[in-house]
């Protein structure tokens, strides 16, 4: 009788790999960002905040997103995440990872960039609270004295306590990330502040200028706080461990939309202020610092998905047709059992 032989697992070869999804979205991002600063630089009004050709075919952005979106969807979608075999060992695709496992290969630089942000925020908060105080300083009098913060509606303040439990929270999830923890439980609970800052961002907005859709600088304002709300929103849930079939999929998507809205909305305004003198750019909304931080913060932790592969050992195959182990005989009485089986 002819011995048996096992072959050695060959997987298939994958054409397209979900990896390539960064490389897309770095293309959409620079192409996004140049396409925004030729359209600053040529189509905008800044004193009225509108185009001043508003026919799609010059809004040179929009399809530059939409061309870019298409391909990074396409990429998700048609790409595969397998795992690899090779000699006595498998590698293990992070993208198929359990979240515990995958959480704690942040890497610490994502710490550091969520320190960053903390500080981009605080920065924020301190202007805007010193400008107000600053406007009710010129106007108070010894007569009529004016409180440092009046006049700031509701809205407002919930704006700001919002933003202090988001401080709060990235410096705790960077310190973890840092220590090579990853997201806590705690984090994850406290990461859905982020969303509700941003949507009251939005809220705010709306209260302030009822035609948001006018102006172009707003509706790249308002994208980046939708994408990167829906972003923390996939983050909390998926490294809390309530992960569902598409999870992973939304998490990295929205993590690639928020840091392309964000720097579509940030980089090129910062561009103008280096090219365009004063009188030029009257009107020009000024770029929020913390905007800065989700360009970084977003792409560090879908990287995680696409960092290096698990090593799992193999069990040693049976290559030669000798056996690993010998049979031992019974020393078990069996009448016992043969008395049930006849009744």
């Amino acid at each position: 009788m002819k011995e048996k032989t096992v072959k050695a697992y060959k997987p298939s070869k994958v054409k397209l790999d979900k990896k390539a999804s960064m490389a897309a979205y770095a293309l959409t991002l620079v192409a996004a960002v140049l396409a925004r600063i030729v359209q600053l630089q040529t189509n905008m009004n800044f004193k009225t905040g509108k185009y001043i050709d508003s026919s799609l075919g010059k809004n040179y952005t929009l399809w530059v997103l939409i061309i870019g979106f298409a391909l990074i969807f396409a990429v998700m979608i048609l790409g595969q995440s397998r795992d690899k075999a090779i000699k006595s060992c498998i590698l293990i695709n992070p993208m198929r990872l359990r979240a515990d496992r995958l959480n704690k290969k942040i890497s610490p630089k994502s710490g550091a960039v969520m320190f960053l942000m903390a500080g981009l925020i605080v920065f924020d908060l301190f202007l805007s609270l010193s400008s107000i105080a600053q406007r009710n300083k010129a106007i108070s009098t010894k007569e009529e004295p004016v409180f440092a913060f009046a006049g700031v509606p509701i809205l407002s303040w919930f704006v700001f306590a919002c933003a202090v439990i988001t401080v709060v929270t990235l410096i705790s999830t960077g310190t973890n990330m840092l220590k090579g923890e990853g997201f806590s439980k705690g984090n994850c609970v406290f990461l859905s502040f982020f969303a509700i800052w941003k949507l009251l961002e939005i809220f705010e907005m709306i209260a302030e200028d009822h035609l948001i859709g006018v102006y172009s600088e707003k509706i790249y304002i308002m994208l980046t706080a939708m994408a990167s709300g829906i972003f923390f929103l996939n983050a909390a849930k998926f490294f809390a461990g309530f992960e569902k079939k598409h999870t992973r999929f939304w998490l990295c998507i929205s993590g690639y939309a928020a840091s392309i809205f964000a720097a579509v909305s940030v980089i090129p305004r910062y561009v103008m202020y280096f090219t365009k003198i004063y009188s030029e750019r009257d009107g020009l909304n000024s770029p929020a610092l913390s905007d800065v931080g989700i360009i970084f913060v977003t792409v560090a932790i879908v990287a995680v998905f696409w960092s290096t592969y698990v090593y799992r050992v193999m069990p040693k195959l049976n290559l030669d047709g000798r056996r690993r182990w010998n049979r031992s005989n019974a020393t078990i009485k069996t009448e016992g059992m043969k008395s049930i089986d006849e009744k």
